[in-house]
């Protein structure tokens, strides 16, 4: 997989992975962190890896008998990369790191 990343739509960021290009909808992050902010503590953004650690331990605790670690381990990989991507997709702005 190929991604590159620019921003010209609209002076959107864009990502293009594998030839096609796709727009990154900052009011949908907005969204989606408003939503978040109903029903958890979001005191700062480490709070959605904690999250979604505890739903990979969920999923081991409660797994079936007959379910193997090598059979769930797709979905515990993809939820460790979506804690990693939301806890450093908002980083706090400091003054010192501001672009001029």
């Amino acid at each position: 997989m190929v991604i590159e990343k620019s921003i010209s739509f609209h002076d959107q960021p864009m990502l293009k992975m594998n030839g096609t290009d796709y727009v990154v909808n900052i009011e949908e992050i907005e969204a989606f962190i408003e939503q978040c902010g109903k029903f958890m503590p979001l005191d700062n953004v480490a709070q959605f890896e904690v999250l979604t650690q505890e739903i990979s331990d969920t999923l081991i605790d409660s797994a079936r008998g007959d379910l193997t670690i090598e059979q769930i381990r797709p979905h515990l990989l993809f939820l460790r990369e979506i804690g990693f991507l939301l806890k450093t997709m908002l980083s706090p702005v400091q003054e010192n790191n501001l672009p001029i």
